[in-house]
This record gives structure tokens, C-alpha cells and sequence, in this order.
């Protein structure tokens, strides 16, 4: 198989898992705190990812620091610092936006990193888009327009979500944030492999997150009520891992514009898991893909 094409199928499994994630992080919402969740999500990763790692490198066993040392670039430590204490905060932002607000409406919001990477791209990586990527942006903004259809009234474009819902006002933390993570992601790759950068990455946000949690003096939740956060953190785990691997293959912007089909798999399954009133969220979410898709396009 076309090794593009490999990737392009790691991104679209990427986008499924992140579903989950998003799925799973709703209905942990309503057994445990976010900061149990926060925990469980990352540790759940990171004890998977330290398994693959010590198959795929038996050597870190042996000599974990001349391994690692083999395998990684000074500047990994820099972008693994930068990268962990951002994501930290996106995911603060991101369990927030889930308790906030239904999964079908701050779920697509996310679609709007790609607009925003092509203010961040070109300054991190180098990476530059052609005019198309000003109608993608056209595309996106309409359909966030279009999430919040104001059913009483009938106005068909609504955008006073950002004003009237904090969960989507909490999304959009997320994805300024994202938009800046993703880079440091391609980075991070180039500086290491997939496979260790997205593990001590896990790593790096599970411990934040585990001092975090202790900080809050909260009693620990039994294991049952955390059994949907261990579901989405170990689903975000495959995911990363194999988003990382599309990255190095793949322009950023192709990749997190692909895994963004999440949000519309989201929309499409809330209705029936999480018995959210979806509305015309289908449909906004839709043109949303659509603008990303064609500002991945754009960087072709």
C-alpha cells in the first residue's frame, strides 16, 4: 500500500478514536470531577504507550538513557516542556467544555485549529497556504454560524454561542491552544520518533495531571465510576500514536484536518449515545469539515 495512503488511513482511525475520546469524556463528565478525569484519561495512555515503547525499544530496559539519547535531538526537551504544560491547560479547557455544554455542540469547534494553523504554521514550520485556504476559512466560519440555530426565532445563522455558552467559549481555548500544539507535535516528531515523542509526552501531561488532581484534596472515585475516562484515555492513546506516525508522512494541516472528521462522527453519534438534542449541529458541522478540508487542500 501507498505509504500516503497508509497515512491517510492512520489519520482517518485517528479521527475515530478522538470520537470516542470526545464520547467518552461526555459521559465521564456524569460519574466523576474533572480532575479525576483528567488523571485517569492520561495515565490510562500513558501506562499503554510505556508498553509499546519498551516492545518497540527492548533496549530501554537495559540502558534507558543512552537509548533515549540515540533516539532523540536536543531540542526534544524544550518542545516536550513547551508542549506538555500546553496541553495540559487545552485539556483543562476541553473536560471543562464537555461538563459545560453538549458533546454535539463544542465537539465541532474544534475544526476551527485548522483555520486558525494557518496563522501558526507558517511561523512554526514553515508551512504556507495559498489563497484557497481564505475560502476554507470562509466555509468553517459559516458552519460555526450554523451550529447554534436559534430554534424559536428560526435565524438560521446564530453566533452568539461564544457569548451565551461558556463550554464553547472553553472549546475555543482548546483549539488556540491546539493550533499551536499540533506544530510543536510535528516538531516533536522530527526531534525523536512518533512512538517516543507521543509517550513521553503522555507521560509528561499524566504526572501534570496527577499533581493537579492531589492538589484539589479530593477523595479518589471508585474504578467504576472512571470506567469511561479509561475507555477515552485509552482510545486517545491509539489515536496520538498513530496521528504522530501521519505526521511524518503528511503536511500538519492534512492530518489534523482529517482527524477533524471526529467532530461530524461526534455530532452523528451523540444523538444516539449520549441522547443529545443534535438540531441542525449536523449540518454546521458539515460546512465546518468542509472549510478544513479545504484549507488542507489548499496547502497541497
Amino acid at each position: 500500500m501507498d505509504l500516503a495512503l497508509l497515512a491517510l488511513l492512520a489519520a482517518l482511525v485517528t479521527a475515530l478514536c478522538q470520537s470516542v475520546t470526545d464520547l467518552g469524556t461526555k459521559a465521564a463528565t456524569r460519574t466523576a470531577d474533572d480532575r479525576a478525569i483528567l488523571a485517569t484519561q492520561w495515565c490510562a495512555g500513558a501506562l499503554l504507550l510505556i508498553f509499546a515503547c519498551f516492545v518497540s525499544y527492548p533496549a530501554l530496559l537495559n540502558a534507558p538513557r543512552e537509548t533515549l539519547a540515540s533516539l532523540t535531538k536536543p531540542d526534544f526537551w524544550t518542545l516536550l516542556i513547551w508542549s506538555g504544560a500546553l496541553n495540559v491547560v487545552a485539556y483543562v479547557f476541553y473536560i471543562r467544555a464537555f461538563r459545560l455544554s453538549d458533546a454535539s455542540l463544542v465537539a465541532p469547534l474544534v475544526l476551527l485549529t485548522p483555520v486558525l494553523m494557518l496563522f501558526t504554521s507558517p511561523i512554526m514550520t514553515g508551512e504556507h497556504a495559498p489563497p484557497m485556504g481564505v475560502f476554507g476559512v470562509l466555509f468553517t466560519v459559516l458552519g460555526v454560524g450554523l451550529l447554534d440555530v436559534d430554534q424559536e426565532s428560526g435565524r438560521r445563522f446564530n453566533f452568539h454561542v461564544f457569548a451565551r455558552d461558556k463550554g464553547a467559549r472553553m472549546m475555543m481555548g482548546t483549539a488556540v491552544i491546539w493550533s499551536v500544539t499540533a506544530n510543536i507535535d510535528k516538531l516533536g516528531v522530527r526531534a525523536s520518533t512518533p512512538l517516543v515523542w507521543i509517550t513521553a509526552l503522555t507521560i509528561v501531561i499524566s504526572l501534570c495531571a496527577l499533581l493537579y488532581w492531589f492538589a484539589g484534596r479530593r477523595a479518589a472515585p471508585r474504578v467504576f465510576a472512571l470506567r469511561h475516562a479509561i475507555a477515552a484515555g485509552s482510545a486517545m492513546a491509539f489515536g496520538n500514536t498513530l496521528q504522530m506516525w501521519a505526521l511524518t508522512v503528511l503536511f500538519t494541516p492534512y492530518v489534523i484536518a482529517i482527524k477533524r472528521l471526529s467532530a461530524l462522527f461526534t455530532v452523528l453519534a451523540s444523538g444516539h449515545v449520549l441522547k443529545e438534542e443534535t438540531g441542525g449541529r449536523l449540518l454546521g458541522s458539515a460546512v465546518m469539515l468542509a472549510g478544513a478540508v479545504m484549507i488542507a487542500l489548499a496547502r497541497g
